[in-house]
C-alpha cells in the first residue's frame, strides 16, 4: 500500500499513469509517485550531474529572483540554502546583502554540521519535489528555522485539470516525485501552526510563529 509521504494517510486515488503511476492524497492533496518508481540515489545523481545551473547565468538569477524578491523582507541575519546543488548561486546573488548564507545539499554538500544550527531564513528552490521523505524534510526545515523565521519554497504547483496534468512537462523529470498545490501548502501551514504567504504562482513563504 502506498501511504502518503506527507500526512501518512492511506486514502489516495489513482491520479495519472504514464511511465510512472501518480497518486493523489485525499487528505493533504499531495500528488506522489509510487514507491517502486523512486530512483536509487546513484541514478538520481547521474541526472543531477547533467543539470547546468551556471552561477553566472543571468537567466538563472532571474529565475531564482521569483523566490528571492518576495522573500526580500525576511532575508537578514543568517540564512540557509537548502538543496543548493553543486553551485553556490543563492549566496552569490545575496553577496552584497548584510546576511551570511550557508549551503547544504544531501548529494553535493552533505555537511551535517550545517544542520545543527538555527537560521533566520531558509531558501528551498526547486528542491522539495525531489525529496522522498516529505514529512521528515518539512519537519527538518522547520526545526532549522528560528521563531519568526521564514522558509521560502519554490516548486511548480501541479495543474488540477487532468488534461493539463497530462501535458505538464514538470512531471516528466524522473527525479520529480512529489507535487504540491496551494491546498497542500495550506494543509502544511495548519498542521505546523505557520503563517503562510503565496505571493505568486509556484512560490510559498511559510513563517514560524513565536
Amino acid at each position: 500500500m502506498n501511504i502518503c509521504p506527507l500526512c501518512h494517510e492511506s486514502k489516495n486515488i489513482h491520479y495519472f499513469k504514464d511511465r510512472r503511476t501518480f497518486l493523489r492524497c485525499l487528505s493533504c492533496n499531495l500528488v506522489f509517485v509510487e514507491r517502486e518508481d523512486l530512483l536509487p540515489i546513484n541514478e538520481e545523481k547521474k541526472i543531477y550531474d547533467l543539470h547546468e545551473n551556471d552561477p553566472d547565468d543571468i537567466r538563472y538569477h532571474e529565475f531564482l529572483n521569483r523566490l528571492l524578491i518576495p522573500m526580500n523582507k525576511y532575508i537578514k541575519g543568517i540564512g540557509l540554502d537548502f538543496g543548493c546543488g553543486p553551485g553556490p548561486v543563492v549566496s552569490q546573488i545575496l553577496k552584497d546583502r548584510k546576511t551570511e548564507v550557508f549551503e547544504y545539499d544531501p548529494i553535493f554538500n552533505n555537511n551535517l554540521d550545517i544542520l545543527n544550527f538555527e537560521y533566520d531564513y531558509i531558501i528551498c528552490s526547486e528542491v522539495i519535489e525531489h525529496i522522498y521523505e516529505t514529512e521528515k524534510s518539512i519537519e527538518l526545515l522547520l526545526k532549522l528555522l528560528k521563531p519568526l523565521g521564514a522558509l521560502g519554497v519554490m516548486t511548480s504547483f501541479y495543474p488540477d485539470d487532468m488534461s493539463k496534468f497530462k501535458g505538464w512537462g514538470y512531471k516528466n523529470d524522473p527525479t520529480h516525485v512529489r507535487f504540491f498545490s496551494e491546498d497542500t501548502f495550506r494543509w502544511i501551514a495548519i498542521k505546523y501552526n505557520l503563517e503562510i504567504e503565496i505571493p505568486r504562482k509556484n512560490v510559498v513563504i511559510l513563517k514560524r510563529k513565536l
